[in-house]
């Protein structure tokens, strides 16, 4: 059996705990360091942007569904609070104008984590949605509590996960140097939340960068996000190939309810042998990729974006 070569050590570093308060510089270089990003998760990213773009429709449709099955998360599209405690409009759907609205800055958010990472204004965009969620430098504040940004991340980075390890043609090299890579850049993110939620360094407040009110999708007055980055190379792939790798991502309205009934009857029979209740009681996703069977269906209701990226690979 190899054996792993040991870690060799590193002289212990100093790291400025009021840096991380006050310079999101240093904050980023100290993040990097601890998680080992390097050249390498970058190349990893710029290799794989192509994949994960062809995810984007998908995630983001996936995403809203999870998201409009609790009120708690679904009342920050009609109040802009999750701490609203009122009623919820019982009519909001995925099509409903607000959420198609939420659905294209979630694309664009996803797309903008296919660009360069290496660049700093890429992380001072990460800090900027961080800030953005907790009711600052928007004209019209969003307050999005913590536990929902949080899991979301999490949801996004399981998703995401689970497309690119069972890519049926990538090596497995390049799909845990991309895992590792996006579960980097996820951790980071969460971290650029969680800075401008809890208390931690209030007590240098005075030195911190007093937020900048300016259009979503801007950073330092330019525009740095778009919602259709990539999405006419992935339509025009698609056309090529006339094939969906993503097709059981989404459903139709009919396989939506076929797959309730389901779990319906699936429940019903969750108990084991000995009468203990099977811990899972939510539906499992459908398996990201198609059997080959699938790929000659064609495409897939509901306006998910085709992609032949995998045949490409």
């Amino acid at each position: 059996m190899a054996r792993m070569t040991p870690l060799s050590p590193r002289p212990m570093q100093h790291i400025d705990r009021r840096d991380l308060y006050t310079s999101l510089e240093s904050r980023i270089q100290y993040l990097h360091s601890f998680l080992d990003f390097s050249s390498r998760d970058i190349e990893a990213l710029s290799s794989g942007a192509k994949i994960i773009r062809t995810l984007i429709p998908a995630v983001v449709n996936i995403v809203y569904k999870k998201l409009l099955q609790y009120d708690i998360t679904a009342r920050a599209f009609t109040t802009r609070s999750t701490s609203y405690s009122g009623r919820v409009d019982a009519q909001l759907s995925e099509d409903s104008p607000q959420i198609l609205h939420r659905k294209m800055f979630l694309r664009g958010y996803l797309n903008k984590l296919c660009s360069d990472a290496s660049k700093m204004e890429f992380w001072e965009y990460l800090d900027k949605v961080g800030m953005m969620h907790t009711g600052q430098g928007r004209v019209h504040p969003l307050h999005v509590e913590y536990v929902h940004v949080g899991v979301t991340l999490s949801f996004i980075q399981d998703i995401m996960t689970e497309a690119v390890l069972s890519h049926p043609r990538l090596k497995m090299e390049r799909k845990i140097g991309l895992v590792k890579a996006l579960s980097k850049v996820l951790w980071i993110q969460n971290d650029l939340f969680a800075k401008w939620y809890v208390k931690d360094g209030e007590e240098i407040a005075e030195e911190r960068l007093v937020p900048e009110v300016e259009p979503e999708g801007y950073l330092h007055g330019k525009r740095v996000l778009h919602g259709s980055d990539g999405e006419k190379e992935i339509e025009e792939a698609a056309r090529a190939a006339g094939s969906c790798p993503f097709k059981n991502l989404a459903m139709s309205p009919r396989r939506e309810s076929d797959r309730r009934e389901a779990d319906a009857a699936e429940k019903s029979k969750s108990r084991n042998g000995d009468g203990s209740v099977q811990a899972a009681d939510t539906p499992m996703r459908q398996p990201i990729w198609p059997s080959t069977s699938d790929l000659s269906h064609g495409a897939i209701a509901g306006g998910v974006l085709l992609s032949s990226i995998i045949m490409k690979q």
